[in-house]
């Protein structure tokens, strides 16, 4: 089980600083989100960001999760700056695009993940299995921090968890949107193993005590 802090609701002025507590609480991976207008109707981070990331950070994993449809000109610009993982949207491209990109990440040795929006069918997962080392189910509509739960996500992860295991049980799934103490549990009962959390750890109090809290519940 990981944890995997998203920075989008963390305090941009102080941003270095939270990321160190986290690191200090022992989180080996961060969760940075990557807006672009269009795709999704929000702005965020940048290559540079992630450059600064891995500089001050050069053994922490920095998993890019790409909301955007101009893989072209974004996909390499992060692999460049350094991103251990790259996310992509099964939404965001064709079916031939997308196999391109993976091909991509994998060729240069960086971790590719397929991302599904809540309404996609997780069916179309059994198409790029031989292509990715991990799978991101959204369980809120992407775009925007601090969203609620969907409850429907709880059949598509065990569905998606009964798929990959027929496949490649070594393919993990992550769970991005809305995650709490409560909301973890139940992602973790129906087979998630990997946890995006935002607003709940950087926005209520000792981020230590919150990550620590999160970890009691899903061990």
């Amino acid at each position: 089980m990981l944890i995997a802090p998203s920075i989008l609701n963390a305090d941009n002025l102080s941003l270095g600083e939270k990321i160190k507590k986290a690191t200090d609480a022992g989180i080996t991976r961060f969760h940075i989100d990557i807006m672009d207008g269009h795709f999704v109707p929000n702005l965020s981070f940048g290559p540079e960001l992630v450059s600064d990331f891995k500089r001050e950070f050069p053994m922490i994993d920095a998993e890019i999760h790409l909301m955007s449809d101009n893989p072209k000109l974004l996909v390499p610009a992060f692999v460049k700056a350094g991103a251990d993982l790259v996310e992509l949207h099964y939404e965001a491209m064709d079916e031939g695009k997308l196999n391109y990109w993976l091909d991509y990440l994998n060729s240069n040795s960086v971790k590719a993940v397929l991302v599904l929006n809540p309404d996609t069918p997780i069916s179309v997962l059994e198409k790029f299995a031989p292509k990715i080392n991990q799978v991101l189910l959204m369980t809120v509509y992407p775009g925007f921090g601090g969203q609620k739960f969907l409850q429907e996500s709880v059949s598509r992860i065990k569905e998606a968890r009964q798929l990959l295991d027929q496949i490649n049980p070594k393919i993990p799934i992550e769970v991005d949107g809305g995650i709490d103490g409560e909301t973890a549990k139940i992602a973790k009962d129906a087979g998630a193993e990997i946890f995006v959390a935002g607003s709940y750890i950087f926005r209520n109090g000792s981020i230590s005590e919150q990550i620590n809290k999160l970890n009691e519940i899903i061990k």
